[in-house]
C-alpha cells in the first residue's frame, strides 16, 4: 500500500532538520494572542516547542523518541518523518492545482518542509493510523489518567491537550485534521461506538468533505 501524507498538524518551516532543537533556530514572528490563560488559539509554534522540550528532558533526538515511544509499542512501522531531499522508499507526492502549469499540477515539496517534524509534515498509513488509535484506547501509549486530560476539553473550544474534542451525532469524537497545500488529513476516534476513521489523501481539502459524511453515517447508523 502506498503511503499517503498526513500532517495532524502542519508547519511552515523551510528547513532540514536533524533535531527539534535545530528548528528553535527558524525566526518565526509571532505576536502575542492576549493575555495568558484568557483564551485559546492553535499554535504551531507550541507544538514546535513542545518537540524541543521532548529533547531537553530526554538528551536525544525528538524522531527516535517517538519512534521508540509512540511508532514502536503501536506498530505503525510505516510511519516517520523523511528528508524529501533524499531517496525514500513509497511515499505519495502532495499536489496542487496550478493552472500556470502546463500539467495543471504542482508538487508542494517547495511550499512545505522539507522534513516533518514536531508541528507536522510526517508520513502515514490509514492502517498505522488506526494501529494508533487503537494503542490509545488500550491504554499502550499513556495512561488512563493522562488519556482523559487529552480528551477533555481544556478550555472554550473544543480542544484536550494534542486533540480536538467535540460531539456528534455519534456521540464524542477525539482526533485530529490536518492541512497544507497538497495534503489534507483527518483522524476520528468515536469514543461511544468504537469506530476510527482515518482519511488521508495528498491533495489539499480531499479529506475534510469525506470526514464529516463518515460522522454522518456513524450517527445514522447509531441512532437505527
Amino acid at each position: 500500500m502506498t503511503s499517503l501524507t498526513i500532517a495532524f498538524i502542519t508547519a511552515m518551516l523551510l528547513v532540514v532538520p536533524v533535531s527539534a532543537q535545530e528548528l528553535g533556530y527558524v525566526d518565526i514572528p509571532e505576536m502575542p494572542g492576549g493575555i495568558e490563560g484568557e483564551r485559546f488559539s492553535y499554535s504551531n509554534t507550541g507544538m514546535l516547542l513542545l518537540g524541543v522540550v521532548i529533547e531537553s528532558v530526554t538528551g536525544g533526538s525528538y524522531f527516535d523518541h517517538i519512534r521508540a515511544n509512540i511508532y514502536d509499542p503501536a506498530g505503525m512501522t510505516r510511519t516517520d518523518c523523511y528528508e524529501m531531499d533524499c531517496p525514500a522508499d513509497d511515499l505519495a507526492m502532495r499536489y496542487y492545482q496550478d493552472p500556470e502549469s502546463e500539467w495543471g499540477w504542482r508538487n508542494n515539496l517547495y511550499e512545505h518542509t522539507i522534513k516533518g517534524g514536531p508541528a507536522g509534515g510526517g508520513f502515514s498509513t490509514a492502517p498505522d493510523m488506526h494501529r494508533f488509535a487503537m494503542a490509545l484506547l488500550a491504554g499502550e501509549l499513556v495512561g488512563e489518567e493522562s488519556l482523559e486530560a487529552m480528551w477533555t476539553e481544556q478550555s472554550e473550544v473544543p480542544y484536550g491537550y494534542g486533540f480536538s474534542v467535540s460531539g456528534s451525532p455519534a456521540g464524542k469524537i477525539v482526533g485530529h485534521g490536518g492541512g497544507f497545500i497538497g495534503i489534507n488529513a483527518n483522524l476520528d476516534i468515536l469514543i461511544e461506538s468504537g469506530y476510527v476513521a482515518v482519511v488521508l489523501a495528498n491533495y489539499g481539502g480531499a479529506a475534510a468533505p469525506v470526514s464529516t459524511r463518515i460522522r454522518e453515517l456513524a450517527g445514522r447508523i447509531g441512532r437505527e
